[in-house]
C-alpha cells in the first residue's frame, strides 16, 4: 500500500527482533473506536465485550472503519491509540483488526504502554512549565503605508478547475529513479522523500504522489493491472473503484511503452473528508512501474488537468545496461509478493500463464512416464502394503487428474480463454458418471476428448500477449522430440485399439484364437454360440438354474465337477438391450457376491472382446474362492465362474478356464 500503516509497521517489527516502532506507530495511529456516548477525547467512555469468551474484556479497534463495527450498533470515532489506551478501563485489553488476522494487546501490555504515555505527558507539561513566560507585547505602533511584501516562499498555485494549465507557473523539474530508467516531472514546489524503490512528493494541498517500480521481464500490462488491482482492494478496503481501467498514451511512449489508469474514491481512516486516488500502472518489455496520485476530492478535481499532464510526461528509458538489483519477493508499497512472472514449467501447480500447441503436447510426456512409474511402484507395494500402495495410487491419480487440467488451462489461455470454461466440460463428465448412464458418460467423455485435441494440436496461439501473458518462447529441441514422440504413441493407441477391436478381443488375443478353441474338442460353446471356454470336463445343464436378479429374462446354468472343484456358465437373456451395462453388471455382481460372499479383488471396467465385463475374486464359507469373469453382450449376460479351495492344482486349473472365456457374439 502506497501509506505507511500501523499493519505494516508491525509486520516489519514481527519479522524483526524488536517491537518498539509497533508501538510508536500504535500510540500515533487514529483508529476507529467503539464508544457508548460520542464525544471529544476527553468525553467518550469505549464500549469495551467479551471477545474471547473467557469474560475477559476487551476493544475492537481498526483503522478501517468497517473493521471496527461490533455488531452492537455501536457509535465509531477516530481516536489516537494513545487516548484509546489512556481511556481504557484497567484489565482491559485491545484487539486491533487487522487486514486478514487480529492483533491481541494483552491489558498488562496496555498498562505498560498507559504508563508510558502518562510518563512522556507529565514530563512534556513540567518542560512546558518551567520554560520562561514571553515577554508582553509593545503597544501596537501606527500602522504603515502599504507596501510590497517579498515572501520567502512562493505561494502554491491556485487556479479554477477549468482554468488553463499554466506549466511555466509550476516551475516544473525533472526526476529520474535511475535503477528502471523511471523519469516524471514534477512541480518545483513539492517536498521530495524516500519510500523503497521509488520516491515520494507532496505539496501543502495535500496531494500525495508516489512512483516506484522493478525490473520485471514479461509481465504484460493486464496482469500488472490485475496485480496492481487486487492488492489495492486487499489493503485499502475504504476505497471504491470509480469506472473501468483506462488507456494512457505518454508523449514519447510510441509502442515501447503502455499504459492504464484506475480511479478510486474514499475516505481516508483519520480524515473527514473525501479523497480521489489515482493508480497509473506502466509497462515496457523489461520494467513495470506504478504511480500514485492521492489527493482530497476537491483538489483532485481542481488539479485533474496537471496530473494528465505529469502522466503525459512519464517515461521509461530504454535500460542500456542490466539493473543493479532483480525484483523481491516482497516489498512494501509495492505488491503482495509475487515473483517474476515466467514460462509455465513441466511439473507445476499454477494454472497462471500460457503454453503453445507443440508444449502442451511434450508436457504431457514426462507426466505421463511419471504416472506410469507411480503405478508400477504402487503395484509392487501393494502386495505388501495395501495402505501405502493405495495411497500411493490415490495421489498419483489425483495429480494427474490436476496436470491434464493445468495443461489444459494454460492452452485455453493461449488462445486467450478463460480456462473457467473447462470445468463445464468437467460438471458435465462427473453429472454423467452420477447418473450412472454409460451412453451419456461416453458422449461426454467423447466430446472432451475432440475438443482436447482440437485445441492441442490445431487452434494456434494468440499473436503477442494477450490477457494470459506474453506469447510463449520458441520452442526447444527437446519440446519439438517430446511432442514427436506424444503423437507417434497417440497414433500407435488408437491403431492398437482399432486392430483390438477389428479382433474382436479386448484381452490381447485376436479373433483367430476362437478357431483353435472352437477345433478343440475340450472347447465348449454356449447353446447360442455367443461364448466359448474350455471346461476341464464335459458340462451338463442344469435343469432348474433359477434367477441371477430380479427381473424378466432367463437363465441357462451349465456346470461340471473336476477334482473337487465346480465349473459353472451360466447365460441370462434379458429379453431386450439394456439401457444401462452399468446397472446390469451391478446387479450381477451383487447376485454373484450374495448375502455370504466378500469382494477380495476385482477389475471393475474390463473389455472382453469390445463387450463390458469384470474380472472378480469372491471369498465364500468354507474357506473357498468364487473367481468369475462375466460380461454383457447385446441382450445376453455371459457368466463363468469356478468354485475351488486355494491349493496350487486347484488355483492352476481355475486360471486355466477363465483365461479361455471368449465372447463372440
Amino acid at each position: 500500500m502506497a501509506l505507511e500503516t500501523f499493519e505494516q509497521v508491525l509486520g516489519a517489527a514481527q519479522a524483526g527482533e524488536s517491537m518498539n516502532a509497533a508501538w510508536k506507530k500504535f500510540v500515533n495511529t487514529t483508529f476507529f473506536v467503539p464508544v457508548a456516548q460520542p464525544g471529544g477525547a476527553g468525553g467518550v467512555t469505549l464500549r469495551t465485550r467479551d471477545i474471547q469468551g473467557d469474560g475477559s474484556r476487551a476493544i475492537m479497534i481498526a483503522e478501517v472503519r468497517e473493521a471496527a463495527n461490533d455488531g452492537q450498533g455501536s457509535l465509531l470515532v477516530a481516536l489516537l491509540g494513545a487516548d484509546v489506551v489512556c481511556l481504557l478501563q484497567p484489565d482491559a485489553a485491545i484487539v486491533v483488526a487487522l487486514s486478514e488476522r487480529t492483533f491481541e494487546i494483552a491489558h498488562d501490555r496496555v498498562a505498560w504502554l498507559r504508563k508510558s504515555i502518562e510518563a512522556a505527558r507529565a514530563k512534556s507539561a513540567t518542560a512546558r512549565a518551567a520554560a520562561p513566560a514571553p515577554a508582553p507585547a509593545p503597544p501596537p505602533a501606527p500602522a504603515p503605508a502599504p507596501a510590497p511584501v517579498a515572501t520567502a516562499k512562493a505561494a502554491p498555485v491556485r487556479r479554477p478547475s477549468n482554468a488553463p494549465l499554466d506549466v511555466a507557473a509550476l516551475k516544473p523539474r525533472n526526476v529520474v529513479i535511475p535503477d528502471i530508467c523511471l523519469e516524471f516531472f514534477v512541480p518545483s514546489a513539492w517536498r521530495e522523500s524516500g519510500m523503497p524503490r521509488g520516491l515520494r512528493y507532496h505539496d501543502d494541498s495535500g496531494t500525495v504522489l508516489e512512483a516506484s517500480g522493478h525490473l520485471r521481464p514479461g509481465v504484460p500490462l493486464g496482469k500488472w493491472v490485475e496485480m496492481r488491482l487486487a492488492l489495492v482492494k486487499h489493503e485499502m478496503r475504504y476505497l471504491t473503484q470509480v469506472g473501468e481501467p483506462t488507456d494512457i498514451h505518454g508523449d514519447d511512449w510510441r509502442d515501447r511503452v503502455k499504459g492504464k489508469t484506475i480511479e478510486f474514491s474514499g475516505t481516508i481512516p483519520g480524515d473527514d473528508f473525501e479523497s480521489r486516488y489515482l493508480l497509473a500502472c506502466v509497462r515496457t518489455d523489461d520494467v513495470v512501474a506504478v504511480i500514485a496520485i492521492r489527493a482530497p476530492a476537491d483538489v483532485f478535481e481542481r488539479d485533474r488537468s496537471l496530473y494528465k499532464w505529469f502522466l503525459s510526461r512519464v517515461n521509461l528509458r530504454p535500460m542500456s545496461a542490466p539493473a543493479p538489483y532483480r525484483a523481491p519477493g516482497a516489498s512494501a508499497g509495492f505488491d503482495s509478493g509475487k515473483a517474476t512472472l515466467s514460462e509455465p514449467g513441466v511439473f507445476g501447480m499454477s494454472m497462471e500463464g500460457r503454453i503453445g500447441r507443440l508444449r502442451a503436447l511434450a508436457y504431457s510426456l514426462p507426466l505421463l512416464l511419471a504416472m506410469v512409474l507411480l503405478g508400477i511402484a504402487a503395484a509392487v507395494i501393494m502386495p505388501k502394503a495395501k495402505v501405502l500402495g493405495g495411497g500411493l495410487f490415490l495421489v498419483g491419480g489425483l495429480y494427474a487428474i490436476y496436470s491434464s487440467v493445468r495443461l489444459m488451462v494454460l492452452r485455453l489461455h493461449d488462445i486467450n480463454v478463460s480456462g473457467k470454461w473447462l470445468l463445464g466440460f468437467l460438471l458435465l463428465i462427473g453429472l454423467a458418471g452420477a447418473l450412472r448412464n454409460s451412453n451419456f458418460v461416453m458422449i461426454a467423455a467423447g466430446i472432451f476428448w475432440i475438443g482436447t485435441m482440437l485445441v492441442y494440436c490445431l487452434v494456434p496461439g494468440t499473436d503477442g500477449d494477450n490477457d494470459y501473458g506474453d506469447a510463449p518462447g520458441p520452442n526447444s529441441t527437446m519440446v519439438k522430440i517430446g511432442a514427436t514422440l506424444v503423437i507417434i504413441g497417440q497414433l500407435g493407441s488408437i491403431g492398437g485399439q482399432s486392430q483390438m477391436q477389428g479382433m474382436g478381443t479386448g484381452m490381447g488375443t485376436g479373433a483367430g484364437a476362437h478357431k483353435p478353441i472352437r477345433a478343440d474338442p475340450t472347447a465348449w460353446h454356449s447353446p447360442d454360440d455367443g461364448l466359448f471356454i474350455r471346461f476341464p470336463g464335459k458340462p451338463v445343464e442344469d435343469p432348474n438354474p433359477g434367477t441371477m436378479s430380479s427381473g424378466t429374462g432367463s437363465m441357462r446354468q451349465f456346470s461340471a465337477e473336476v477334482a473337487g472343484a465346480a465349473y459353472v456358465v451360466q447365460v441370462y437373456s434379458l429379453g431386450v438391450m439394456p439401457e444401462d451395462e452399468t446397472a446390469v453388471l451391478d446387479s450381477v455382481q451383487a447376485a454373484l457376491i450374495g448375502s455370504d460372499g466378500k469382494l477380495l479383488s476385482g477389475r471393475m471396467a474390463m473389455q472382453f472382446d469390445g463387450h463390458r465385463g469384470r474380472d472378480m475374486r469372491i471369498g465364500i464359507p468354507g474357506n473357498m474362492t468364487r473367481s468369475v469373469k462375466f460380461a454383457v453382450a447385446g441382450s445376453k449376460v455371459y457368466v463363468a465362474m469356478a468354485v475351488s479351495d486355494s491349493s496350487p492344482a486347484s488355483e492352476q486349473a481355475v486360471e486355466a478356464f477363465l483365461e479361455s472365456y471368449r465372447v463372440t457374439r
